[in-house]
């Protein structure tokens, strides 16, 4: 073989190896965040789903009312559309919904501190999966809704530990109990988001508890999508906001090909903000992971010019030399042949001599 021959094998060799390297960064980066993928943990697999999330303006965010009838118009949509359990009272879609961050103060018999505060309800908990260091998640079926969950930091400063579910701590005027301790993700771009402040989630019942009207800026659902594109349009169709004030993301679709190429191709107008639309941190880190997986796309293609630019020009030298090549072809399997029959031939004049 040719010198030429081999260092051309070798590049390609490690152009693909490249290429394989790039893959495989955008898998973790895809994988990177469990916020993105509740459509693997509600869905067992057997039908399509899609995870929506609807960000609306911090001035027409939704109130309970609000999210119930988005509630209510889902299912109706659902129920025309023929996408039903077929076991009795088994639900096929599942929904969060969850505030922007709201400032309180929160105390022990060992102190105080100023904590940002979510207010969540539905089954935030699947959609937003965080490590527990004790204790549970709270939930809309709990029978107390005087149930925090606080991360780590807020738990060494109010009580110098993390194994405290259980115990008291004062909002305002009453009493709420610690549901759980949390880890604060240890993903970069989440951590960097969160920043060292004290985190704290509460039920949107318990809010009420301290005299206060929830409103819920973020809408998240996980729902079934037989035709690309129809559980986004139910849910967008659904929220009573109008569409100016809102921006719909389907979560499950985020990452794919096709998004990729778009962010791409708008890469840099996507700071460009011409709303007052505030993303919680989850979806501003989830945003940054498509941009890095989008980065990623294009080094996969660089890894990929070098073996498609030499397999592509092997085969325009094929198909130019194509009767030299036919003729090389017909004349080796006529000697490989040639030579087959005549092992056969003195085989068998062997035997018959014997």
């Amino acid at each position: 073989m040719k010198r030429k021959h081999i260092v051309l094998i070798v590049i390609n060799g490690i152009s693909l190896l490249f290429f394989a390297l790039m893959t495989l960064a955008a898998s973790m980066i895809k994988n990177s965040l469990p916020d993105q993928h509740t459509v693997e943990r509600w869905s067992d697999g057997s039908e399509r789903y899609a995870q929506v999330s609807i960000v609306t303006d911090e001035m027409f965010a939704m109130n309970t009312d609000g999210v119930f009838t988005a509630r209510v118009d889902i299912g109706k949509k659902l129920v025309e559309n023929s996408l039903v359990s077929e076991k009795a009272n088994a639900r096929i879609w599942v929904d969060a919904f969850s505030s922007g961050n709201v400032k309180m103060t929160v105390s022990s018999d060992y102190g105080n501190t100023e904590v940002q505060t979510i207010i969540t309800g539905g089954d935030f908990f699947l959609f937003h999966p965080l490590e527990l260091l004790s204790g549970y998640y709270y939930s809309d079926d709990n029978l107390m809704y005087d149930r925090v969950l606080i991360d780590e930091t807020l738990a060494w400063q109010l009580y110098g530990a993390s194994d405290i579910a259980g115990k008291p701590v004062l909002i305002g005027t009453k009493y709420f109990y610690i549901a759980g301790v949390f880890r604060k993700s240890d993903n970069s771009e989440t951590e960097k988001l969160l920043g060292e402040s004290p985190m704290m989630f509460m039920p949107y019942q318990g809010y009420e508890i301290l005299g206060n009207d929830p409103y819920f800026s973020c809408y998240e659902a996980c729902l079934p999508d037989p035709v690309t594109g129809l559980a986004e349009k139910i849910v967008t169709e659904s929220v009573p906001v109008e569409k100016e004030r809102y921006t719909a993301v389907e979560n499950s679709a985020r990452y794919s090909l096709k998004n990729r190429f778009d962010i791409i191709r708008n890469f840099g107008m996507r700071s460009v903000r011409d709303n007052s639309i505030v993303y919680p941190y989850w979806e501003n880190a989830a945003r940054i992971t498509e941009d890095k997986s989008a980065l990623v796309l294009v080094f996969q293609f660089l890894g990929l010019i070098l073996p498609i630019g030499t397999a592509s020009t092997y085969i325009v030298i094929g198909y130019r030399k194509r009767k030299t090549f036919f003729t090389w072809f017909v004349n080796t399997v006529k000697r490989i042949f040639n030579k087959l029959f005549t092992k056969i031939k003195n085989r068998k004049a062997g035997i018959a001599d014997e």
